[in-house]
């Protein structure tokens, strides 16, 4: 039998892929823009939850909205991601920004100002 751990991660990636063709083909906000990126896909224990985390390339201001604008579609996105795989409790989805990125960046920045002070 398969460990629940391995059910979880098949699960996660099974909805990531599901969720990006939603989003991408068949969501109609203008909010979202074309390209939103899931950067990982966080399900509760017993796998009635999901927080689905977004990267959304564009100002802070913009992917709020954009995150605002996924969380009112969730129902909609579920219930066509629910009817394209077979799970016996479809998760509820919640939207949240990933702002890794821009730490990253942040980081990246402030390393550069360092190399270029010192050498």
């Amino acid at each position: 039998m398969a460990s629940p751990h391995f059910h979880k991660e098949r699960l996660a990636e099974v909805l990531r892929r599901e969720i990006v063709a939603v989003i991408s083909r068949e969501l109609r906000d203008p909010r979202v823009p074309p390209i939103v990126t899931i950067t990982g896909i966080n399900l509760a224990p017993d796998t009635r939850n999901a927080t689905v985390f977004v990267s959304i390339f564009d100002d802070k201001r913009k992917a709020a909205d954009a995150v605002e604008a996924l969380n009112n579609a969730a129902p909609f996105i579920q219930r066509l991601v629910a009817s394209r795989i077979t799970v016996k409790h479809f998760p509820r989805l919640y939207f949240k920004y990933d702002d890794t990125m821009e730490h990253v960046e942040h980081i990246h920045q402030l390393l550069k100002e360092i190399h270029d002070a010192v050498g």
